[in-house]
């Protein structure tokens, strides 16, 4: 008597990372070696796996978010991961890919936006002199001291192709807003819980990308995926953002400081240089805190980006 081999069907998950395979088409990715790599996590992670198992369609829009981004999973480039994570803790886990501000940065270098960064945190310990927007500020520290103190904030350091650096400085209480804001922090789980140091860097880049020009679909993407997909924060500080009708009528100059005065300025200067007007009035909004001045200080980059717009205009035309 013979017996007729019994065929095994691959598991669900596993046909979940397979049938993302076509998405991987023009993302720069090799999607068998992503396969591995989605594979080997998998496995190496008894938790994410039941996860994978008890929710593969989580799993397959994962890798899906992987070609998105065209992020390596590969674990010795620390660029991107899968993870199980769960919002709201009466919600069942979902399979997440986490990016890094390591993976963010890789974007912005293979795009063009700029050659290199570098996130850093300040702590009370550390000798730090902030320089503005446009040089390297001077931070003196000793990076063996097992007490450096608690932090205060952090800063982003990108060099342009031009040459020129762009410097993003966040303070811990701005960092703090950000986690606040974290569904799951609130409930006591999260990033926010178990890798704190992690996510106030990722905080760091997240808000200087917005100031790196060339801005593409694929920074866009992964920022989507990590504030509205990963509830990370910082997409509910965006629609926080104040509206110009809840203000006060703008004050003439003379009744702004002079301190708020060249604030402004430098935030105006720097949003036409990168053309990045809405980072610009989320900065605003996070430095100035009297309405009357907030004001005066949109009132003046709408003033800019109304004549950046007009000089642009003047140029198709005249080309």
């Amino acid at each position: 008597m013979t017996h007729t081999p019994q065929v095994v069907k691959p598991a669900q998950w596993h046909q979940a990372i397979e049938s993302s395979k076509e998405k991987f088409s023009g993302s720069g990715l090799d999607f068998k070696q992503e396969q591995i790599f989605a594979t080997q996590q998998l496995m190496n992670n008894s938790y994410l796996l039941d996860v994978a198992k008890n929710n593969p369609s989580s799993l397959r829009l994962a890798m899906y978010n992987v070609a998105a981004v065209g992020l390596t999973l590969n674990p010795n480039q620390g660029l991107a991961y899968l993870v199980p994570r769960r919002l709201r803790r009466n919600e069942d886990a979902k399979v997440m890919l986490d990016i890094s501000y390591r993976g963010l940065i890789a974007i912005g270098v293979e795009t063009g936006a700029i050659r290199w960064a570098k996130a850093e945190l300040v702590y009370e310990n550390d000798e730090f002199t902030y320089k503005g927007p446009a040089d390297k500020p001077d931070h003196k520290c000793d990076p063996f001291s097992t007490d450096r103190g608690a932090i205060r904030g952090g800063y982003c350091l990108a060099e342009l192709p031009s040459g020129g650096v762009l410097v993003e400085a966040m303070s811990k209480a701005d960092m703090d807003k950000i986690r606040d804001v974290s569904e799951a922090f609130k409930k006591g789980f999260g990033p926010w819980v178990d890798w704190a140091e992690q996510m106030m860097l990722k905080s760091i880049v997240k808000r200087a990308s917005k100031w790196w020009p060339m801005s593409t679909p694929r920074m866009a993407r992964a920022l989507q995926i990590l504030n509205e997909e990963n509830g990370e924060g910082l997409a509910v500080l965006a629609n926080n953002v104040v509206s110009p009708a809840a203000l006060p009528a703008p004050p003439p100059r003379d009744e702004v400081s002079i301190a708020v005065q060249n604030t402004v300025k430098q935030l105006v200067d720097r949003a036409v240089q990168q053309n990045a007007f809405e980072a610009c009035k989320e900065v605003m909004e996070s430095r100035i805190k009297q309405p009357a001045e907030l004001a005066w200080a949109f009132d003046e980059l709408e003033k800019a980006r109304t004549e950046c717009n007009s000089d642009l205009s003047d140029q198709a035309v005249n080309s």
